[in-house]
């Protein structure tokens, strides 16, 4: 907690300083170096993806009844979302329409809801790649159809913009808590929001529209929960 004030503290000097005057390219420099200073909370949220990833393949692979509820009931809160995917993507510019849909759920749902304003509380964006990982670790194995070339990226991408977006919002929380300078720590989460989480998840969109696209359009495989485009 010291060190990230410290790193909070010095960044308050550069960024008062640089901020305002800064071209698009400083803008970037100024967010990578942000995000570099903050690699131990990048580094936790990545070590609680993985192992709730590897949870999810182990328990799914030692046929835990209790696992494999939980993660059915995790994943049917998306039923929603996927009903709404599975009524585009047979439209005409089918792929499109879901690459835009997907962005703005994952970019308001899990970038701004869990991360950013999760963020504040701090505990909440470690929850939410807690529940990701085991979810993804287990929908993998069981269904294995889903997992191509285009199902790494997309995951990299999703993954890498819910955690800058989570290091905005972990930042504005403990200047909330810790009486610092919170305007900065907003303006810093907008940077970190509007150049690094807003093309990570586009990317991560279009990887998962033709992800779905070829597995349940071209391959055929049913939709889950009996969804049907008709």
């Amino acid at each position: 907690m010291l060190l990230w004030g410290e790193h909070a503290i010095n960044r308050q000097h550069v960024s008062k300083r640089t901020v305002p005057n800064d071209t698009m390219g400083g803008d970037f420099m100024n967010t990578f170096k942000m995000l570099l200073g903050e690699w131990r909370i990048l580094l936790v949220l990545l070590v609680v993806f993985l192992c709730s990833f590897l949870i999810g393949q182990i328990l799914f692979a030692l046929n835990n009844s209790t696992a494999l509820k939980l993660a059915e009931k995790i994943d049917r809160t998306r039923e929603g979302i996927l009903r709404i995917i599975c009524h585009n993507i047979y439209k005409p510019f089918g792929i499109l329409r879901v690459i835009l849909k997907i962005f703005m759920i994952n970019l308001f749902g899990g970038a701004f809801i869990w991360s950013t304003i999760g963020g504040i509380f701090i505990v909440m964006p470690f929850l939410h790649h807690m529940i990701t990982g085991f979810l993804t670790g287990m929908v993998v194995k069981r269904y294995p159809e889903r997992v191509n070339w285009l199902t790494v990226p997309n995951v990299i991408f999703e993954i890498g913009a819910f955690m800058c977006a989570a290091v905005g919002g972990i930042h504005i929380g403990l200047s909330i808590f810790s009486g610092g300078n919170v305007y900065l720590a907003i303006v810093e989460w907008w940077m970190i929001f509007t150049i690094v989480v807003i093309p990570l998840q586009f990317l991560a969109a279009i990887f998962e529209g033709f992800l779905i696209n070829r597995v349940f359009v071209i391959e055929k495989n049913p939709w889950p929960y009996g969804i049907s485009p008709e």
